[in-house]
């Protein structure tokens, strides 16, 4: 499972070696300055944007890889029905980043963590008002 850390001023979406396969994509390294907002999702299959770029993507199973849309890339790894953090971005290849959470992990918690990282307050969970 894809697990979000943070490494220098870098916020880094280290991937699994199956997901940097299944994925076509390697390690996702964003600045930490370009993260705008971070929310838990606990439906992400129902807030994804756009088509497959890269990668697979077998509705309610797997997402893994790039997705384009008219505003540019989001980056997607999403597993089954797992919740995900959602993360926007302001600048960079992408504009979005989701990812699924292991089991176990709070999301709320962790879009919490990661907007600490970025010096930012988390944004209320995605599809709530």
């Amino acid at each position: 499972m894809a697990e979000i850390i943070a490494d220098d001023k870098d916020l880094v979406v280290r991937l699994t070696p199956s997901e940097k396969i299944w994925g076509l994509h390697g390690d996702v390294r964003v600045r930490l300055s370009s993260v705008v907002s971070v929310a838990s999702d606990p439906q992400p299959w129902l807030g994804l944007r756009g088509w497959r770029m890269a990668g697979v993507s077998i509705v309610g199973h797997a997402v893994l890889g790039t997705r384009r849309h008219g505003h540019g890339y989001d980056f997607c790894i999403l597993h089954s029905d797992r919740p995900a953090v959602r993360v926007d971005l302001a600048s960079g290849r992408f504009s979005r980043l989701v990812i699924s959470v292991p089991d176990g992990v709070d999301p709320e918690a962790e879009a919490a963590r990661i907007a600490a990282l970025a010096g930012i307050a988390p944004s209320a969970p995605a599809g709530t008002g």
